[in-house]
């Protein structure tokens, strides 16, 4: 199954907001070591009713996996050794819990989140996303790392990303509009995704306008001619775009060798897209996915003080 959604931040901004979350790497020891074949060194040690994982270890070490036991030719392969330690790699643990994490704040503040991206875009490290997006999702990250180990700690850092109960997390703040995001709009009725884009591009999509004139659709953006657009010049940068039909997605040309100038312009179905300065490649390509049905705001219910005059 391939995705388009994004992963909200790094491991690195893990370390950031919880240096010390790598403490817990959920490994765990091995013992009740046999001999298999062998003598002295070159002796190979089983051990049974292992359970599953995914790397082993001596000593924090990664080993090599082998295929077979004839295999097991030299130190370091498959296991051997009673202080030998087995659990998940660390990096694919964590961007399992970067990608779970970054599927929460999807859902859970309920608006569109748009990248950063752009000469003259960008925040001032020159990140793809908003700072209260990647700390929300790098301390959820941690919190799961640190949950099964210490649950007051990792709920500790659960509730600074949001806290259902209290209302004053940061993704909390989001949804009732005190913190807002770079593109901040009501509703979820135009949400951009990247298909593929090339290493080399600089520029994106970065802003969205209008209200979708259709039930559902997925408008496929695509760059029909590459290059730069940069202020003070003219563009050369051409794009175009499909929408569907009663026969399928994008199947529809509607705009065509539309020169992007910087300003809103029109993919389809009433809605207009913003390109920011940069680098395009050719076939750089987006979805917008629309939807001109009625959405519900997340944002929750607040109250007001009424007062009688």
């Amino acid at each position: 199954m391939s995705t388009y959604l994004e992963k909200y931040c790094t491991i690195e901004d893990i370390q950031l907001v919880a240096p010390f979350v790598f403490d817990y790497d959920r490994k765990r020891t091995i013992s009740n070591w046999v001999s298999h074949s062998g003598s002295g060194n070159a002796t190979i040690y089983k051990a049974g009713s292992v359970g599953k994982f995914t790397q082993l270890y001596a000593n924090d070490i990664e080993l090599t996996s082998v295929s077979d036991v004839a295999s097991i030719d030299a130190d370091g392969k498959y296991y051997f050794d009673e202080a030998v330690t087995a659990g998940r790699d660390n990096k694919t643990l964590f961007d399992e819990f970067i990608a779970r994490s970054s599927d929460f704040v999807r859902s859970y503040i309920n608006k569109p989140i748009y990248k950063n991206k752009g000469v003259g875009t960008g925040d001032s490290l020159g990140r793809d996303f908003p700072e209260v997006i990647v700390r929300s999702t790098a301390l959820l990250s941690a919190s799961l790392a640190i949950m099964p180990y210490d649950r007051e700690r990792g709920e500790e850092l659960q509730d600074i990303a949001y806290n259902p109960i209290e209302s004053n997390g940061l993704l909390d703040l989001i949804r009732k509009g005190v913190i807002s995001l770079d593109q901040d709009e009501d509703g979820r009725d135009k949400i951009i995704k990247e298909v593929s884009i090339n290493a080399s591009t600089t520029g994106a999509i970065v802003d969205t306008f209008g209200h979708p004139q259709v039930s559902f659709d997925r408008i496929k953006v695509i760059i029909s001619t590459a290059g730069t657009f940069a202020a003070g010049s003219a563009s050369t940068v051409k794009f175009k775009s499909f929408v569907g039909d009663d026969t399928g997605l994008k199947v529809n040309l509607v705009e065509e060798a539309r020169v992007i100038d910087g300003g809103l312009q029109h993919i389809g179905h009433g809605v207009y897209v913003r390109f920011s300065t940069g680098v395009y490649t050719l076939d750089d390509e987006w979805e917008v996915e629309v939807s001109g049905l009625n959405h519900t705001s997340g944002g929750g219910l607040e109250t007001i003080q009424m007062k009688r005059r």
